[in-house]
């Protein structure tokens, strides 16, 4: 995964950051590095019975639903999902930042297929490429009553490719940061209340 994240990361950098070094995207995303940030995540969704699941489907009094993983970016460069065939769920929408606002309410399946991987550009590499690049706006969906009868697990690996935490961040756009920075900030924004 690593490997493949690497190959991604250089095929886009010429274009997405034209002001990096050759290189620098893949090279920033080490293993085992003191500081390495990439992570490898085994996700598991347990099974639900039908009735269960026509129940978290059903949108409240409020219109609300429930999501397996709900509406998100990553905070990565790229991620890189190995998803399961038949067991269906993550669906993708236009970055709501994006000029174009035509799709920017319509939700995409990215149903597994064998042997493929779903790649997401995370925000990351957004801020790096100035905006050039988008991160995917993604989410699980709850499984249909047919995908429980019977009912059945949904796995999927998920590899992150964090820059290192001393790499620097330079764009034209935003002030230079550390990758580490970057997540820190990242996990803090999730903590941030708002005041009424």
């Amino acid at each position: 995964a690593h490997g493949l994240a690497c190959r991604i990361l250089d095929l886009l950098e010429k274009d997405a950051c034209p002001l990096n070094e050759p290189g620098t995207l893949s090279k920033s995303n080490t293993l085992w590095a003191p500081d390495g940030q990439c992570t490898l995540r085994m996700l598991h969704y347990p099974p639900m019975d039908a009735a269960t699941a026509k129940e978290l489907i059903t949108p409240d009094e409020n219109g609300k639903i429930h999501w397996r993983a709900g509406p998100h970016t990553d905070w990565d460069t790229v991620t890189l999902l190995f998803q399961r065939p038949g067991q269906e769920g993550l669906e993708c929408c236009s970055n709501p930042h994006d000029s174009d606002k035509t799709n920017a309410a319509r939700w995409t399946p990215v149903d597994p297929v064998d042997g493929g991987v779903a790649i997401n550009i995370g925000d990351m590499l957004a801020r790096w490429s100035d905006g050039r690049l988008y991160s995917n706006l993604h989410r699980v969906r709850m499984p249909t009553v047919e995908e429980c009868s019977p009912p059945s697990s949904r796995y999927s690996i998920a590899f992150f490719a964090q820059s290192d935490k001393a790499t620097v961040i330079r764009s034209k756009d935003s002030e230079p940061m550390t990758a580490g920075e970057y997540i820190l900030s990242r996990v803090r924004s999730n903590f941030e209340t708002t005041s009424d």
